[in-house]
This record gives C-alpha cells, structure tokens and sequence, in this order.
C-alpha cells in the first residue's frame, strides 16, 4: 500500500537533512578523495528526490 504524500514528503525531508549534515561533513573535513565518491553517491541521491518529489506534485499541474 503507498504512503500518504505528506508521510512520503515528511520521509524525504529527514533523508534531505541527513544528506546534508553528510555533505557539511564532507566539505569540512578538508581531504576531499577519499570521499568523494560517497559525495557522489549523495548528489545523486539528491536528484532521485527532486524527481521523486517532481512526480508527487504532478497532480497538481493538471
């Protein structure tokens, strides 16, 4: 059964703030290789929630 919106937002928010307290952690920590590819891995998973929340205010559009 799918979530309500507001739950799945909710839910991607607090991924959202997590992504970004790692990132703030990152940028701080001075040696950038060898954790770039988890920089990476974060940065995508930042363009899977904007399109995720994309398609959840589709709706809205129409």
């Amino acid at each position: 059964m799918p979530q309500p919106v507001k739950a799945r937002i909710a839910k991607l928010r607090e991924e959202i703030a997590q992504i970004s307290a790692a990132n703030r952690e990152y940028l701080q920590g001075g040696k950038k290789p060898p954790g770039a590819p988890d920089h990476e891995r974060r940065l995508q998973r930042l363009q899977e929630i904007q399109d995720e929340l994309m398609s959840l205010t589709e709706w809205k559009r129409t």
